[in-house]
């Protein structure tokens, strides 16, 4: 062979050479495109349905969150409904504040409530003063709301000012007949979104918002920089791009760029159902696409490392093609390398170093190679599964078809994607999200397998979390409220109530809020986590427990018998084990609580109509408990709704009642053996616009019980002191006493020394003329800090007297060791002295206490000459009652005295 014919030989092997490098180095590079753009595609998919999903669940949560104000207004329609179809007395609407009363301290987000007529007038409300229709804009909304002739049940508004971003919610009320009678209104504290919010965990990159129909933000974290979340509530957000499907009902999912920050998001937007809201779930791109930027530096590494060594494979073989006497062994070499290479540069297009887990076998599926992700997802070493089957990693959840389709879809379409639960070398199961791909030769037959896995654990957390939020306490880890309506709803529409009736179980405990707010709320918590854990344990396994919010929860029993009779009585057994469970000593670390509870049983059966309806008769036979003594159980009556109206209507209007001028005081005089005054008591009267005057007994149990006692009671010794001032200026009234009854609950707070010092600073009333009367109650708990107050007030001059004597305690235990002035008889044994012989023994025996003690004795409830003779003639001398005047007020008290003609007022029943 010539040299003429060997240099074309020479420079068409060179060409050849230099093409198959060529095309080598595209065909990886393209591979590599494809493989960042597939995986950057599959990321951003993953992105949009996760985002979507968390969207969905948040705006689910908050349906639910505001489904107990729908719920509210829809209990308050009905009972509306109901009393107008009563005795046709209108004034029954106003008996509506009991279930709002109840119902506003459990939710936290309701600013005030209200009742409208037809008309657009407001029957009442409570809350805000001058709510419903406070604003111009939200009267105008009403007024719209009830001339809209659409069959509408519901709407919302909201309209943002400077200071104040409540919304308005009004549900429409019906009659039996399905007339408009009036509208249900609400008015909602949106910051309760901003708040709720900080309770929902978020990963790196994620972002939660609250938008309205217009645009508008209700809630958002991370907050808008540099603006206060007080300022953040309302601002417009300008995003066409969510304007556009911010209204559609359907989910959906879009990328834009936020106007707040700046950053680029993949945002899934879930509308939150009845309400015009929707949730945003965002995830910034730039970290969902993190992971693409690192495996694309290491493909494009990986690939210029090739390049660079096939470069110097090319130039090796073109030296050794200068040579004829090694042309023959560098063709063969060449062509040798050139098969190796191939098959490495294919491998390598994979992008086998990264954050997925990734694995290699060859055409009979064995494992030739494992990346460092592989290793530390698994738990298994490289040297562990090279040259095994990845059936090492089955978990045993997917059967055989499962296996069989995948490998099916993978021989006939190249690839498989989906979710696989697999076993870690520890044992542990979890899910992963799996790629498997075919890597074919140039012949076309498959030569290797590359899959790639990744951990879903994380995620599936996230959204196992997203619905404990929607569906559970977080404090207890019980079923919540929107759980337990669910299971009550299901049993209902069931009918399985007719076959094995049910019951709902309603339990508030008793003297919570006391220990809540003297211990703080930590403790309050752990509290209530020790009774969930009681009760539960309690009940039956197939009782649900829910917890409803405060101390309040709730059973579901099922298949309590099939007779009302045998429900009744299976009911009444386990709740006399739940309040025995209640009575229990808890005990946290050293400190030892005692609690009770309250419970109310409504029974599920054949009239059963609705969850609300069910739930609403056990809490308002719970209150009947209350009512009651507590420590005990009611089963619902319907008779019982009425006096629980009537109670709730007290309260309500007790709490303004300071506010309004609606109290008086009444003094009723003290007198000596000569009948000459000596001072008097101070006796509170509630004068209400529409009832008149309130009897004591009706309204001070519903102030104690409600924690009003405290204001209510310092009102009261201002008001007193102030007098006592006043009359110091008389000669006649000068060195009158003045009692004042102390509540326990309003003695016992930290702060009565000081406040009481305050008043008489303040009023000018000399503390030797205060006379403090408590009861016996009061020295039942804690009476050693008792004594140590009584000893604080001694030493200011003021002097304290023994009420009801007789009644309670009655222990000379503490009797002896307290700093008592007085002890004062009982009215209850002083009006029945001749008709009951007991009364008479108890009367003379107390008398004869005070002496021996030292103390002075006064007797209340003397109505007669023969009441008054006795007890001079037994050694009491100090009387008080209608012999000698009725309480009366400052005024009328004097002019009745003066009328007598001098201070010696002799017997006047008023």
């Amino acid at each position: 062979m010539d040299s003429q014919d060997e240099q074309p030989r020479q420079r068409w092997s060179t060409l050849k050479a230099a093409t198959l490098y060529g095309v080598v180095v595209l065909c990886l590079l393209a591979a590599m495109v494809w493989t960042l753009r597939d995986h950057r595609h599959r990321e951003l998919d993953a992105a949009r349905d996760n985002t979507l999903a968390q969207a969905e669940l948040i705006a689910e949560w908050a349906s639910g969150a505001f489904a107990r104000i729908d719920d509210t207004l829809s209990g308050l329609a009905d009972l509306y409904a109901l009393s107008l179809n009563g005795e046709g007395d209108e004034r029954l609407a106003i008996h509506f504040e009991t279930l709002a009363s109840l119902r506003r301290q459990n939710l936290p987000f309701l600013d005030a409530i209200g009742i409208i007529d037809p008309a657009g007038q407001t029957l009442y409300s409570m809350g805000n003063p001058g709510f419903p229709g406070e604003e111009p804009e939200e009267r105008a909304f009403i007024h719209r709301f009830l001339q809209v002739q659409e069959p509408m049940r519901s709407d919302v508004y909201w309209s943002p000012g400077e200071d104040e971003h409540r919304m308005l919610y009004l549900r429409r009320m019906f009659d039996a007949e399905g007339r408009v009678i009036g509208v249900a209104a609400a008015r909602l504290d949106l910051f309760f979104f901003t708040h709720a919010l900080e309770s929902i965990p978020l990963g790196e990159g994620h972002g939660i918002a609250f938008l309205d129909d217009d645009m508008r933000l209700i809630a958002r974290r991370p907050g808008v920089p540099d603006v206060p979340a007080t300022r953040a509530l309302g601002m417009r957000v300008e995003s066409p791009e969510v304007a556009e499907r911010i209204r559609d009902p359907r989910s959906q999912s879009v990328t834009v760029v936020s106007p707040l920050d700046g950053s680029r998001r993949i945002v899934g937007i879930g509308r939150v159902e009845g309400l015009p809201f929707a949730a945003m779930f965002g995830h910034e791109v730039d970290h969902v696409l993190a992971d693409c930027r690192q495996r694309a530096v290491l493909l494009s590494l990986g690939w210029l490392s090739v390049s660079l060594l096939g470069l110097l494979i090319l130039v090796h073989y073109l030296r050794l093609a200068r040579t004829e006497a090694d042309l023959q062994k560098s063709e063969k070499t060449l062509r040798d390398i050139n098969q190796s290479l191939e098959a490495e540069l294919r491998i390598a297009a994979m992008a086998f170093e990264t954050h997925l887990g990734m694995f290699i076998t060859d055409a009979t599926g064995t494992i030739r190679k494992v990346n460092g992700t592989f290793e530390r997802i698994t738990g298994y070493s490289a040297k562990e599964v090279l040259g095994r089957n990845p059936r090492l990693l089955n978990s045993g959840r997917h059967d055989a078809g499962f296996y069989r389709n995948m490998w099916s879809r993978i021989q006939t379409q190249g690839s498989w994607q989906g979710e696989v639960w697999n076993r870690r070398k520890n044992g542990d199961t979890y899910p992963q999200w799996v790629t498997i791909s075919a890597v074919k030769g140039d012949d076309g037959n498959v030569s290797h397998y590359v899959a790639t896995l990744s951990d879903m654990t994380h995620r599936k957390e996230a959204e196992r979390e997203a619905h404990r939020l929607a569906f559970y306490d977080p404090l207890t880890g019980l079923p919540n409220r929107r759980m337990l309506l669910d299971r009550v709803g299901q049993v209902v529409e069931s009918g399985r109530c007719r076959e094995r009736r049910g019951a709902l179980l309603f339990i508030d405990l008793d003297g919570f809020k006391h220990i809540n707010d003297s211990l703080g709320h930590q403790k309050g918590d752990e509290l209530l986590q020790l009774v969930a854990t009681r009760i539960v344990e309690t009940g039956r396994e197939t009782d649900l427990v829910a917890r409803l919010g405060g101390d309040e929860f709730v059973v579901l029993a099922q298949g309590m018998g099939a007779t009302i009779d045998e429900a009744s009585q299976v009911a009444e057994r386990l709740a006399n084990k739940l309040l025995g469970s209640l009575a229990e000593p808890c005990w946290l670390g050293a400190h030892r609580y005692l609690l009770s509870g309250s419970i109310g049983i409504a029974l599920l059966d054949r009239g059963t109509r609705s969850v609300e309806e069910c739930l609403q008769q056990a809490e308002m036979a719970m209150y009947q408990a209350k009512q009651a003594g507590r420590n005990t159980l009611r089963f619902f009556d319907p008779d019982m709704q009425a006096i629980a109206v009537r109670r709730a209507m007290l309260e309500t209007d007790l709490r303004q009642a300071v506010k309004r001028n609606q109290l008086r005081l009444f003094y009723q005089v003290q007198v000596d053996a000569s009948a000459k005054v000596t001072g008097v008591e101070a006796l509170l009267r509630w004068e209400h616009p529409e009832h008149g005057m309130v009897p004591p007994s009706d309204f001070i149990p519903v102030a104690e019980e409600g924690y009003l006692i405290v204001v209510i009671g310092g009102w009261v010794l201002e008001t007193a002191c102030r007098q006592l001032a006043a009359w110091a200026g008389d000669p006649v009234t000068a060195d009158w006493t003045m009692a004042v009854n102390i509540s326990p609950l309003q003695f016992q707070q930290p702060d009565f020394v000081a406040g009481l010092e305050a008043i008489l600073a303040a009023t000018g009333a000399r503390p030797r003329q205060l006379k403090l009367e408590l009861t016996e109650t009061l020295f039942m708990k804690e009476p050693e800090t008792v004594r140590d107050t009584m000893c604080r007030l001694k030493t200011m001059g003021i002097r304290f007297s023994l009420d009801d004597f007789g009644t309670g305690y009655s222990s000379l235990a503490y009797l002896n060791r307290l700093p008592l002035d007085q002890l004062k008889i009982d009215q209850s044994f002083v009006r029945t002295l001749f008709e009951d012989a007991a009364n008479a023994v108890i009367s003379a025996s107390i008398i004869d206490l005070g002496r021996n003690l030292g103390l002075e004795v006064i007797a209340e409830g003397v109505e007669t000459q023969a009441h008054r003779d006795w007890l001079a003639d037994h050694g009491c001398h100090a009387y008080q009652g209608y012999f000698y005047s009725r309480p009366l007020p400052a005024a009328q008290l004097m002019e009745l005295l003066e009328s007598s003609g001098s201070l010696m007022a002799g017997p006047n029943a008023g």
